[in-house]
């Protein structure tokens, strides 16, 4: 089924109750098919990326900075929104410029996923990142990073032990530790 002719697609209203810096939230009246009318929130936020930086040795590159949202200091890949009328690659180019000075001689796109479908419709787009070279972006005036060159291993470990949380870092070295496996698995046979 489409996503335009699905029957809970009857929007009823809609009312944008907050415009923000980086969000914006809407109230939107959807008409269920019992006839029910109900009020769904949405947050309403620009297309992001992530990128996963690994260096030739294999360490992983990690960004600590302090999260308001969740007031704790988070361990998490380099990423950012894409600024308006600027391409999702370019963007990834200039995150890791501005956050681990960095830029990537070679760049793949990996996939999308939403962070939140329950009430967001922000998206990240995922890359990877290899043969790094030193050049460095200043960093936005809102931001506090310390970088870490992470071995492989550690960055698992840490995933597994809680210290790393943040999801899309999550979800970006899962990834990458099955295209080792599967790389190695190929390589065995």
């Amino acid at each position: 089924m489409s996503p335009d002719t699905h029957p809970l697609r009857d929007i009823v209203a809609q009312e944008t109750v907050y415009s923000g810096a980086i969000i914006d939230v809407r109230v939107d009246r959807v008409k269920f098919p019992s006839g029910a009318v109900k009020a769904r929130e949405v947050v309403l936020h620009r297309p992001a990326v992530a990128i996963l930086a690994v260096d030739a040795q294999e360490n992983v590159w990690l960004v600590s900075q302090y999260r308001h949202a969740v007031g704790a200091e988070l361990l998490e890949i380099p990423a950012g929104i894409v600024e308006e009328g600027e391409d999702p690659r370019e963007t990834a180019i200039r995150e890791l410029q501005e956050e681990i000075g960095c830029k990537p001689g070679h760049l793949e796109e990996l996939f999308t996923l939403y962070t939140a479908p329950g009430f967001s419709n922000e998206e990240i787009i995922f890359y990877y990142a290899t043969d790094l070279t030193e050049s460095k972006l200043p960093e936005d005036d809102d931001e506090y990073i310390e970088v870490h060159r992470v071995p492989l291993a550690r960055a698992d470990a840490w995933v597994r032990s809680g210290k790393i949380r943040d999801g899309k870092t999550v979800a970006a070295l899962f990834w990458y530790m099955r295209q080792r496996r599967e790389t190695a698995w190929r390589r065995s046979r």
